[in-house]
């Protein structure tokens, strides 16, 4: 029994670490309705910027968020300035294949600057915490109590702030916002940095317990994508759940059959809930063209 304890505690940890970097993708897609398929080349950035920061300061990368969230703020307002805005009023397509674009250059743009060797930091805490039999680790503790946060955080600012009534009415009716004087540009902008943003702030909790190399956004941003279609596409309690959902099967896959099977079995799991479940399990009808759930 302890050991499914501790399969299922393990793997909702590490599925609110996913989680935390699938939100500023599931928040991008609600409100532009754009798939960047660029977000685990910000991931690599923004760890390589914790990596950094920690390296030149040698203090622990957790402390790089204070740098690396503003600084991934600033390179989502950029890039949506020179890549994004332009291409929204273009066929979708466009918008995919800019994207998948700006994926390769910056992975070739890693691989110039920092070579493939792999790079990390010392585990931060030097023991596991043991609660009734069941060990947890001290960034895997760290990692959910920040996901906690930022999820009720954001939900706060989209339902109870004057910017979050904006990003809502934005979603709904992106022309009547703006004949109400709501700047949808604007909107756009400030919502695809702050994705950007919550995308450093996962970088920094997931570089104590991850290594960082040019292409390890490649690994993560197909659980992104399961974790937010999973949950329900634009919606964020619907990508923490997912998170939860994945951490948890690829923990115990991993037990009981093996590591290298962990990934077939949490897309057995999508596959499963696409086939009975299409729009995801905090989804709704039509996401696809509606955005945001409210």
């Amino acid at each position: 029994m302890n050991t499914i304890g501790q399969l299922v505690i393990s793997g909702l940890l590490i599925g609110s670490v996913y989680a935390l970097m699938s939100i500023g993708l599931t928040l991008i897609f609600g409100v532009l309705r754009v798939v960047n398929f660029a977000h685990g080349e910000f991931l690599m950035i923004a760890m390589y910027g914790a990596w950094a920061f920690s390296r030149l300061l040698g203090l622990n990368p957790y402390f790089a968020a204070i740098a690396v969230v503003p600084a991934m703020f600033l390179f989502g307002a950029l890039v949506y300035r020179l890549v994004i805005g332009s291409a929204l009023a273009k066929p979708h397509l466009v918008v995919v294949f800019a994207t998948m674009g700006l994926s390769i250059f910056l992975q070739n743009i890693a691989l110039m600057a920092m070579t493939a060797d792999l790079r990390d930091v010392p585990p931060i805490f030097a023991r596991s915490i043991s609660i009734g039999g069941i060990y947890i680790k001290g960034e895997l503790l760290l990692g959910f109590i920040v996901t906690l946060l930022c999820t009720v955080i954001l939900q706060w600012v989209i339902k109870r702030t004057f910017l979050g009534k904006a990003i809502r009415a934005t979603v709904q009716d992106g022309e009547a916002a703006k004949l109400m004087g709501i700047a949808v540009p604007k909107i756009f902008l400030i919502t695809f940095a702050a994705g950007s943003a919550l995308v450093g702030l996962a970088a920094c909790v997931m570089l104590p317990l991850f290594s960082v190399f040019p292409t390890v956004g490649l690994n993560f941003v197909l659980i992104a994508f399961v974790i937010v279609v999973l949950g329900g596409m634009g919606s964020i309690e619907g990508a923490l759940l997912g998170g939860f959902c994945v951490g948890v099967v690829q923990s115990v896959s991993s037990y009981y059959v093996a590591p290298a099977f962990g990934q077939l079995f949490f897309f057995l799991l999508f596959l499963l809930v696409m086939i009975f479940r299409p729009n995801g399990l905090f989804g709704q009808k039509g996401a696809a063209t509606l955005g945001m759930n409210e």
